[in-house]
């Protein structure tokens, strides 16, 4: 053996070196000499890899025998007797060295190894490389072995007719959530057919184990090795389970006999998909790719469901030409059964007949819209396909309206006729909802504690009545109530009587079906009693009145005086009395004052006084009470900030000596007031009253706080405190003393806006041409200044020309501008004119001749 290999070895060497010389001839003169010394040296790095590949197939294939006698010839070796993991290192030595599996069977059989060994090795590998050892079938060269793929049709969208969304079992077949989807995941039934393209795989195990996956090809028949094809196509896969097993027994003696010691199991794997053709009265006929394992449903699913003259009572399955079966969808929607649901095969047509007949179905029904009928079906069956009545259904009664093909007809077909009444096409049923109308109710409401609807059973009493709704309350008003009563004609009755005597017995009235009896409470008979306060407690308004209530005690529930209470001049006002109401008089109300402290303690003879229903007490202010308010202070004071007012008569001269006095830094004269303005709210809702008439404003422009500027003058303010220009400060003023300005801004009609240094030489003209002079439509006569303290003042006239206002530090020169003017509708209103004054001219002329 080991001379044999190095004999191989060295020849193979030789030539190498020969082959590399011959390389070199070749490549000479395109190579330099470097590269050919290193395509020699991988050549032969090449050729010692192929060697010891050489040596592994030797000791693969002697290994086994080796191991029982070292004298056993290497053609009698068996291949079979070879572990996995010595053929996983054969093929791992075959990649590593980038070897085909036919190179390496000839340097096996260059060694010795016998064409039936050969054999055997590609078998194991080829079975090792599949992972589970599976045996493939080998290719029939007289047929076709490679079926194509089948893509699964997938559902087209279309756009429904409102009749077709009537029809009942339209949306079964067009649900996003019932598809109808076969399961491709589980086992396949006995009697699935099998099919061009179907996996077959068996499983032998026991004695003699091997594995076979193989494929139905195009002549019908799957090829198991050693054994020959087996026509499997078009037949149950409970026929082919058993005519593969019956085969197999002609390799596998083992599965035969009494006690059999191998065993086959037949299983299928993946599945050819089907083409099928849905025709007739569909929404989407056409060919469409299902799996193998597809039903009626799926199909009639992808087309769509039967169109709005399609039946679902009559649709055929047709193979081969023949009917296999006729399916009826709605037992499927109604009972849920899918025994005629068959499995589809390749090339089957379903065909969706035209309906025979269709019934509408409307009013109280659980469904509604279109039903299809079939012969001699009645009332009964379609009132079981529209799953019954409502709740609110008149069920003793139907209407039915029939064509008879030239006019309508009407039918009243009474429960007792569901049965018998046979349909027909173009019907319509309509069950009618019950009447709002009740054969044994009474009903009791007011003054009892269980008010509500109650059972008329026979002979009941109104006393009976009373008694089960747990009887009278407490405040129940006794001397009158009433029985509301409906007659034969549907008007209504009234019936007086006295609760008190229907208590004691006296009288009993007996009660007839929709009766309505109310009692009322002594509440319901009289105004709501209450009481009044308002003014200066804590919670004023309305409370009730109660017995021997007094005006401490209804203080104490308002919760007490505000500190601005004058607890000392409390008014009562009371309305007249019955007896005063009857005649006609000057008075209107009676007044009562009383004095009280804080404490609600009032002096004897104002503590007996007790509130009546609808007086009203009245808490005044005091007096002297004033809230408090605050002035503020900004800019050139020494001490900025609020104020409190200490007295009526307090001026801007008194604010100002408090905050310490003007600074040196101060601008007198731009010195300026705003005043906090809020209207009451009579003033507001005036306000918004007339902004509702006034299409100029709106409630939105309506401020019920504002501030308003007022012009002051603090020099003079200064100069003489106390004076005519030095004004009373109230709440809410706001005072500012500003720092010296040194510019003056011009602003409206110029030709450019802008602010300037202030000069004294200057005067308004020459601020208005710093800015670019007046613009076109300037309005000159109407120039006006703002002066820093809020006041302004306007341009005059004269014989001698206009005299501009006097610019100060920080005022702001505004030019207005002209209104634009409507030329073509001033030339129309002057041509108006001359004709009405022509015409006057005319008349006056032929008046005086």
């Amino acid at each position: 053996m080991d001379s044999f290999l190095i004999f191989v070895l060295r020849k193979k060497i030789f030539r190498l070196i020969e082959i590399g010389f011959c390389h070199n001839k070749t490549d000479i003169e395109d190579r330099n000499k470097g590269t050919y010394y290193i395509n020699v040296i991988e050549i032969m790095i090449w050729s010692v890899k192929k060697m010891f590949l050489v040596c592994l197939f030797a000791v693969l294939f002697i290994g086994t025998a080796n191991a029982q006698n070292t004298n056993i010839n290497p053609a009698s070796v068996n291949v079979e007797a070879l572990s996995d993991a010595q053929i996983e290192k054969l093929i791992s030595e075959m990649e590593k060295n980038g070897m085909s599996l036919e190179e390496a069977m000839a340097l096996a059989r260059a060694r010795g190894a016998s064409q039936v060994q050969i054999d055997q090795m590609v078998k194991k590998i080829n079975e090792y490389k599949s992972g589970k050892r599976n045996v493939k079938a080998p290719a029939d060269d007289s047929q076709e072995t490679m079926v194509p793929e089948v893509k699964l049709s997938e559902k087209a969208a279309f756009k429904a007719t409102e009749k077709n969304k009537e029809i009942f079992g339209f949306q079964f077949f067009n649900s996003k959530n019932l598809s109808f989807e076969p399961a491709i995941d589980v086992p396949v039934s006995e009697s699935y057919s099998l099919g061009i393209g179907d996996e077959v795989n068996i499983s032998v195990y026991g004695a003699s184990q091997q594995n076979y996956q193989l494929t139905v090809q195009k002549n019908g028949a799957i090829t198991i090795p050693d054994l020959g094809p087996v026509h499997v196509y078009g037949i149950s896969f409970a026929k082919a389970q058993a005519k593969i097993k019956s085969r197999l027994l002609s390799i596998y003696n083992g599965m035969g006999g009494d006690r059999p010691n191998t065993f086959a199991d037949v299983s299928m794997g993946s599945l050819k998909g089907i083409k099928v053709n849905v025709i007739g009265e569909v929404n989407l006929p056409g060919t469409y790719s299902l799996p193998a394992t597809a039903s009626v449903f799926n199909a009639l699913y992808l087309a769509g469901g039967p169109n709005e003259n399609g039946s679902f009572r009559s649709i055929d399955v047709q193979r081969d030409g023949k009917l296999v079966c006729s399916i009826d969808v709605y037992a499927y929607l109604i009972d849920g059964k899918t025994q005629n649901n068959i499995q589809l095969r390749d090339q089957d047509v379903v065909l969706v007949r035209p309906y025979a007949k269709r019934v509408k179905v409307a009013g109280e029904f659980k469904r509604t819209g279109l039903f299809e009928a079939q012969k001699e079906e009645t009332v009964a069956d379609l009132l079981r396909f529209a799953g019954g009545f409502t709740d609110k259904a008149y069920t003793h009664r139907l209407e039915l309206y029939r064509n008879n093909s030239r006019t309508l007809s009407f039918k009243g077909v009474s429960a007792d006729q569901y049965d018998q009444v046979q349909l027909m096409n173009g019907d319509s049923l309509v069950a009618g909802m019950l009447t709002e109308r009740f054969e044994n109710r009474v009903s009791i409401d007011g003054a009892v504690y269980r008010p509500g609807n109650y059972e008329l059973t026979e002979g009941l009493q109104l006393s009976q009545l009373i008694k089960k709704a747990e009887g009278l309350k407490e405040e129940a008003f006794m001397e009158r109530a009433v029985i509301t009563r409906k007659l034969e004609d549907m008007s209504l009755k009234a019936i007086s009587f006295s609760v008190r005597d229907v208590v004691n017995g006296k009288i009993d009235f007996e009660l007839q079906k929709e009766d309505r009896i109310q009692i009322s409470s002594i509440f319901d008979m009289r105004e709501a009693r209450t009481v009044e306060i308002v003014g200066e407690v804590q919670f004023e308004g309305t409370y009730a009145w109660a017995e021997n209530l007094r005006i401490g005690d209804l203080i104490f529930q308002a919760g007490g005086f505000k500190e601005d209470a004058e607890v000392a001049g409390l008014e009562v006002s009371r309305v007249l009395d019955y007896k005063e109401t009857s005649e006609l008089t000057k008075s209107l109300l009676h007044t009562f004052q009383f004095s009280l402290d804080r404490n609600l303690k009032l002096n004897q003879e104002d503590e007996a006084f007790l509130l009546k229903p609808f007086d009203k007490v009245y808490v005044r202010r005091a007096p002297g009470f004033r809230p408090q308010g605050a002035a503020n202070i900004q800019g050139e004071v020494k001490y900025s900030g609020d104020y409190g007012i200490t007295h009526k008569n307090e001026k801007i001269s008194d604010i100002i000596r408090r905050a310490g006095g003007i600074t040196s830094e101060a601008y007198v004269k731009g010195a300026s007031l705003r005043r906090r303005i809020e209207l009451s709210e009579a003033e507001y809702q005036a306000k918004v009253a007339i902004a509702a008439q006034d299409t100029t404003m709106t409630e939105a422009d309506i401020e019920k706080v504002a501030y308003q500027i007022v012009g002051i003058d603090l020099q003079a303010i200064l100069g003489h405190p106390g004076g005519v220009e030095d004004l009373q400060v109230k709440a809410g003023d706001q005072i500012l003393v500003p720092s010296k300005l040194e510019t003056v801004m011009v602003s409206g009609s110029v030709l450019s806006p802008v602010a300037h240094t202030f000069t004294k030489k200057k005067k308004l003209k020459d601020y208005v041409y710093s800015s670019g002079g007046f613009a076109e439509r300037a309005k000159k006569g109407k120039v006006y200044v703002l002066y820093a303290n809020g006041t302004t003042q306007a341009t005059k006239g004269g014989l001698f020309g206009r005299r501009f206002p006097k610019v100060e530090p920080g005022c702001e020169i505004i030019v207005p501008e002209k209104p634009e003017v409507d030329k073509a509708g001033q030339a129309s209103k002057w041509l108006a004119i001359a004709s009405t004054f022509a015409t006057l001219i005319t008349a006056i002329a032929v008046a005086t001749r």
